[in-house]
């Protein structure tokens, strides 16, 4: 699963298998009216992007150990309300976005496919 949300917390990333060490989702819409783009690299969670689109407040479990930054679409610190367990609480209005990454982390924040690891039948159908 690439993004739940449970209650009113948005979790993203939460049960994928290990063999999707690199993955890449660009505004899925989730409950509360949130876009939300992310990309996983070697396992790793690099970044977590939410637009809001009805302007509300936004909790979300990022998954990006350790300590955080949080940013607007300006690159200019956003406040934010540390939750515990990884999840954090943040004020969006309506259009405003925030991007979630690791404390000093610079990511690339371009959007690009994944490459796949192995040959799959198209549209996940097993082939006839």
């Amino acid at each position: 699963m690439v993004c739940q949300s449970r209650g009113d917390v948005i979790r993203v990333f939460p049960a994928l298998p290990s063999a999707w060490a690199d993955l890449t989702v660009h505004d899925f819409r989730t409950q509360g009216a949130f876009l939300l783009s992310a990309v996983r690299k070697g396992g790793t969670t690099r970044w977590v992007r939410l637009v809001s689109e009805a302007g509300a407040p936004c909790v979300v479990r990022h998954g990006i150990a350790g300590a955080i930054e949080v940013r607007d679409g300006r690159g200019r610190p956003l406040p934010y309300e540390d939750a515990g367990e990884g999840v954090v609480r943040i004020g969006l209005g309506r259009g405003e976005s925030a991007l979630i990454t690791a404390e000093g982390d610079r990511p690339d924040l371009r959007i690009a496919p994944v490459e796949p690891k192995a040959g799959a039948p198209r549209w996940g159908l097993p082939a006839a």
